[in-house]
């Protein structure tokens, strides 16, 4: 071998065939030409005892296409280790493992400025990017103007094409279980954040489906910590005797918090929550909206995966959700 890096003119000679049938054979296009099985065994063996694999960057500039999509993630979307976030991930990654994609993770900055986390994007290294539940951050538009192929996963608000669940639905389940199980006061509870335009779309379905049902105004508050949230309930006068929360991890704070307080969870204060995110208060299963994250993200890189590639697809793709009852009511 010429160097310390083997050649496909290398792989051709130890297989006893031409350089350019290494190309097809290790490119799969054995099959639909009709190469030999034996022969494309031999070239794949070869292959593999030399340590000989195809340079992806030259096959990039061939295709136009790198096989690789990018991850957009802001600064509160990562390093953690459990909730929604780590779950949406997670399911992201599975997703683009099975489509036969890599994955481009950037994590920013919180003072990464929307044009440096737009050049990391647009570099030239990624055939897409993903986004989540960014709908309102100025990438998001950035994106959008550019034309730059980009999915968002979450977010119905997004300019951007997007994946996301009915919201609505999930709060309606959720009320409709709380009237029935005989909750006069319940309360919705968010936490403050200017991105989460889809927790917004909770709190509008809560407030419509309070007037529907309910003679009396129900309250509504905006947290920054469970803690927070807790007090506010207690202070409230009449007291709600349930509260709606935005996520899991939420209502997870409230119910460590309020027991904290020697509170007891349903009897003194009922919790649902959303996603219904498996590693958040393992010990007392949540009442909370079922959203299925996995076919979030693998339709979310189909539909990248469509762009890329320049074939149809359509721009709002909106799933249903269920409501997982536990032992929070």
């Amino acid at each position: 071998m010429r160097g310390n890096r083997p050649t496909r003119t290398d792989v051709a000679n130890r297989a006893g065939v031409a350089p350019s049938t290494v190309t097809l054979i290790l490119n799969d296009r054995a099959l639909s030409l009709g190469i030999k099985e034996a022969t494309r065994l031999r070239v794949e063996e070869a292959a593999k005892e030399l340590g000989y694999y195809p340079n992806r960057h030259i096959r990039a500039i061939r295709s136009g296409r790198t096989g690789v999509f990018g991850l957009y993630l802001r600064s509160d979307q990562w390093g953690v280790a459990i909730g929604y976030w780590a779950m949406m991930i997670a399911s992201i990654e599975r997703a683009v493992s099975e489509a036969d994609f890599q994955l481009l993770v950037h994590c920013a900055r919180e003072d990464c400025s929307t044009e440096e986390a737009f050049a990391r994007q647009a570099g030239g290294v990624v055939d897409g990017v993903l986004i989540l539940n960014s709908g309102s951050d100025p990438i998001a538009q950035r994106l959008m103007a550019t034309g730059m192929n980009a999915v968002e996963v979450g977010d119905c608000f997004s300019p951007l094409p997007y994946v996301a669940v009915d919201a609505a639905q999930g709060i309606q389940l959720v009320m409709e279980h709380l009237k029935a199980r005989g909750y006069k006061r319940p309360s919705y509870v968010k936490f403050d954040s200017p991105y989460l335009e889809s927790a917004k779309q909770r709190l509008d379905e809560f407030s419509a489906a309070s007037q529907r049902m309910y003679e009396t105004p129900v309250p509504t508050y905006v947290v920054k910590s469970g803690n927070e949230a807790l007090e506010k309930i207690l202070a409230s006068d009449p007291r709600p005797d349930a509260a709606v929360c935005s996520s899991d991890e939420l209502a997870h704070e409230i119910r460590v918090a309020a027991r904290g307080r020697g509170l007891r969870i349903p009897e003194d204060l009922a919790l649902t929550g959303f996603d219904c995110i498996q590693t958040v208060g393992v010990d007392q299963v949540m009442t909370s909206v079922c959203t299925p994250l996995n076919d979030l993200a693998r339709l979310a890189v189909q539909k990248l995966i469509a762009m890329s590639e320049g074939r149809p697809h359509e721009r709002q793709t909106i799933l249903p959700v269920s409501l997982r009852i536990g032992e929070t009511t």
